[in-house]
């Protein structure tokens, strides 16, 4: 058939049980005819049980279609022509059978490239067991955490969102660190690295978007799973988690619960030298060594309850509460000297005795509602977010002066800072799709979310035991912001070509208010956001994927507030009411060779670029602000495959190359940095039969600048080995960053100073993990199971 061979077109049917029911995410192989081992696709069903194959080229094929609980079936050959091939109903006959006689032979891997996004698979890693949602992540390709400034990066690039389960957290860098920290990587499923969204997604992200999944069981049945950890590095660690599950035909009943406990410490040593800025000492230069050295106790909570009740198989009700509980605590002393130079006197010396009590609560409540209307004719989706932040922190110094040769006026004894915190969050959203029989689909929704902050700064000095107001430095700020928006996608084909367009716009209404100076920021604005997608297959095992997407980054509350928090009497932090959005224009062009090898070239201009600046203040001071300070480009070259190495022995490499150059002015210079730099990622997967497996994760990234911020060489290996007792009963031991090495060395550069820092964590921490499952285990039940995500990622932003 001469006519035919030069066509394709589109291979499309639905898988059943006995009964009629559909089986979603079924695994469905289109095999040609002529040689049933010659596999040409494979797809998998939706939640209806339909399934589609598309680019077949004419000719004749037999397609299998296999589920976790039932028998493999193969269909009659069926020949496919020049127009759409609709196959009769595949029927799987169901295994009857328990959970203890299945063998696992597969898993995913810890980290794993999709076309759209890269997967971080945290529930299937031994070496991510027990640990925290923070030290998982930074385990991530891409993702550096800056734990000096509490801040994170993607891709070398400052203006990360952070979402959980497709819910943005609209907390500031340090929050959602602090958010991070105390909750265990037990209750995650999976975390998404998503650098280009589309349309449908918030605009929010100068650098793109990290999705953290929660577990969530979908069995048919009562089930649950325990968790428990235990281990030590220089400080303790326990963890605990428990998930339950219900679920019956037409009610899905979930629940966990996760307990994250230990100790941890901070040794910061840090050295600068920065002009004395007094008129009247111009000349004079000042020359700082720090140290700080902190003992941390963490506890933290984590829970999570819900329903979805499907009165009808279109149909889809459910609600969901999230609440993360945290009590942070530091003790230790801070000690710096001060000299003329580098090799002069010591003038002054002081030692400061630091306590920092922090106490954080974060709710979110979600009401959701699903409506699919059959096939082809769309679905509708809506969701009402409601959001509750509080904070409490205490911070207190007490500083001795040791040493003053200058009489230089060194600080008062006693500096005491109480900061409670307020953030209400209120989201509204509505999502409809409606495909055609053309093949294309519209995407089209309406989004309204509102945020309000409240900050109460109160600061009061003098000496020891006779504290008073500080008016001046004390500071009440609140801020509003509201963002409506709205957007359309249409996807479709066009020949081969798979293209996605899609326009978002938001209008942005924000207020930051100082009641204590009396000062008020407000802005109004309305912008565009186009996201273009295109996918053009070179051949049956290459894709050639382009995307493009405008972006924006919006301060977040605590860099807008103008109070100061004190790191000790010598630095402090302090928010700048003025700041402005900066935006981001990102390409990316992405080459994959049978869905597992990755290559990808990007390309990204940031202006109004925002990033942490340090300045020198009142001779022997300095202090950190977030500034606009101009614009940056880079070039990004990525690289994801996966090895057999030898039987038993799976290797996936993940290699980030960039090429950044920033420009802006810095104390009335103007400067232009460029900078080459790289990450190296490998995760080894071991089986070595009757229930052993191991893993080896490692890290490498070479030397970097962020705007005036550098960091040297740095990396980490962890290493695991797991233990299958039975299909119920998992052991895992793990130990992080076994060499130690993964130490923050930041530095900064500039005209006038220097500084250069290294800062210590108990990273190297040995675990032992033990996972219990329980309740109803037959295969029956795992029929019609839903991916834990499934109804989120529906549901998502």
């Amino acid at each position: 058939m001469p006519v035919h061979a030069q066509q394709v077109t589109t291979l499309s049917g639905n898988v059943q049980d006995a009964s009629g029911k559909p089986l979603p995410f079924a695994t469905v192989a289109l095999f040609v005819e002529s040689d049933t081992t010659r596999l040409a696709k494979t797809t998998a069903t939706d939640a209806e049980g339909l399934f589609a194959f598309e680019n077949v080229r004419a000719g004749y094929y037999i397609v299998r279609a296999t589920a976790v609980g039932f028998q493999k079936l193969y269909s009659a050959p069926v020949e496919v022509g020049a127009g759409p091939t609709r196959l009769p109903t595949l029927i799987l006959p169901e295994l009857i059978g328990e959970l203890a006689e299945v063998q696992v032979t597969a898993k995913k891997p810890f980290v794993e490239q999709q076309l759209d996004r890269l997967v971080v698979n945290v529930a299937n890693s031994i070496v991510g067991s027990g640990s925290t949602a923070l030290e998982v992540l930074e385990k991530s390709p891409g993702v550096t955490v800056d734990y000096q400034n509490e801040r994170l990066q993607l891709r070398g690039k400052d203006g990360v969102i952070v979402q959980i389960d497709g819910k943005q957290t609209y907390l500031s860098a340090q929050d959602v660190i602090a958010l991070l920290r105390s909750m265990s990587s037990d209750n995650i499923e999976a975390i998404e690295l998503i650098t280009n969204p589309s349309a449908k997604y918030d605009a929010a992200g100068n650098t793109g978007i990290i999705n953290i999944r929660l577990k969530k069981n979908s069995n048919l049945g009562t089930n649950g799973m325990a968790s428990v950890a235990g281990g030590s590095g220089r400080f303790d660690r326990e963890r605990g988690s428990l998930q339950l599950n219900h679920r019956t035909k037409k009610l899905n009943l979930f629940g966990n619960y996760s307990l994250n406990r230990g100790g941890n410490y901070w040794d910061f040593k840090l050295d600068r030298s920065q002009p004395d800025p007094s008129p009247t000492e111009a000349s004079r230069r000042n020359v700082v060594s720090q140290y700080t050295y902190l003992k941390f106790r963490d506890l933290g909570h984590n829970a999570k309850a819900g329903f979805d009740f499907m009165p009808t198989d279109k149909t889809t009700v459910g609600m969901v509460w999230t609440v993360f509980w945290s009590d942070h605590r530091q003790r230790g002393p801070a000690g710096a000297s001060f000299r003329r130079t580098t090799t002069g006197p010591v003038y002054l010396i002081t030692e400061t005795e630091k306590t920092y009590d922090t106490f954080s609560q974060n709710q979110i409540g979600n009401l959701n509602l699903q409506h699919t209307f059959g096939e082809k004719k769309g679905s509708i989706s809506a969701d009402i977010d409601v959001g509750h932040f509080s904070r409490d922190y205490t911070n207190a110094l007490t500083t001795t002066v040791l040493v003053d040769l200058e009489d230089s006026k060194p600080p008062v004894d006693e500096l005491l800072i109480t900061q409670p915190t307020g953030i209400d969050i209120r989201t509204f959203k509505v999502d409809f799709t409606r495909p055609f029989a053309s093949g294309w689909t519209l995407e089209t929704g309406l989004k309204t979310a509102s945020v309000q902050t409240d900050n109460d700064l109160t600061l009061r000095s003098g000496p020891m035991g006779i504290l008073t107001i500080d008016p001046d430095l004390s500071n009440r700020f609140q801020y509003t912001e509201r963002v409506n928006a709205g957007y359309v996608n249409v996807s479709g084909k066009w020949r081969k070509t798979s293209i996605q367009a899609g326009l978002r716009a938001e209008h942005t209404r924000s207020e930051g208010n100082s009641l204590s100076l009396n000062r008020v920021v407000a802005r109004d604005y309305l912008k565009f956001f186009p996201t273009l997608f295109v996918a053009q297959p070179l051949s049956d095992n290459q894709t050639l994927t382009f995307s493009y997407s405008y972006r924006i980054d919006r301060p977040n509350y605590q860099n807008l507030n103008p109070a100061r928090g004190y790191v000790d009497p010598f630095a402090y932090s302090v928010g700048n009411a003025y700041l402005k959005p900066q935006f981001n224009h990102a390409l990316e062009g992405k080459l994959s060779l049978k869905n597992d090898v990755f290559a990808s070239l990007g390309v990204n201009y940031t202006t109004d670029l925002m990033f942490f600046t340090t300045h020198a203040l009142e001779g022997n001071k300095t202090y950190v602000t977030t500034e606009n300070l101009g614009h940056s480009q880079g070039y990004t070259l990525t690289l994801s495959w996966p090895l057999t190495v030898a039987k038993g022995w799976q290797l996936q490499a993940n290699v980030l190359g960039y090429y950044n150059r920033f420009q802006y002015d810095y104390e009335g210079s103007t400067l232009q940095i460029q900078n080459i730099s790289g990450r190296l990622n490998g995760n080894n997967s071991f089986t070595f039969g009757h229930g052993w497996t191991a893993e080896l994760y490692g890290w490498f990234s070479t030397p970097a600048v962020n705007g005036i911020w550098r960091s040297p060489w740095l990396g980490a290996l962890d290493a695991g080995v797991q233990k299958v007792v039975s299909p119920l009963l998992k052991l895992k031991f793990s130990v992080q960053d076994v060499l130690h090495t993964n130490r923050f060395r930041p530095s900064v550069l500039t005209p006038t100073a220097s500084q250069v820092g290294v800062l210590t964590f108990d990273t190297r921490v040995a675990l032992l993990n033990l996972t219990y499952s329980f309740g109803n285990q037959k295969l029956k039940a795992a029929r019609q199971r839903r991916t834990g995500s499934d109804d989120e990622t529906r549901r998502a932003n």
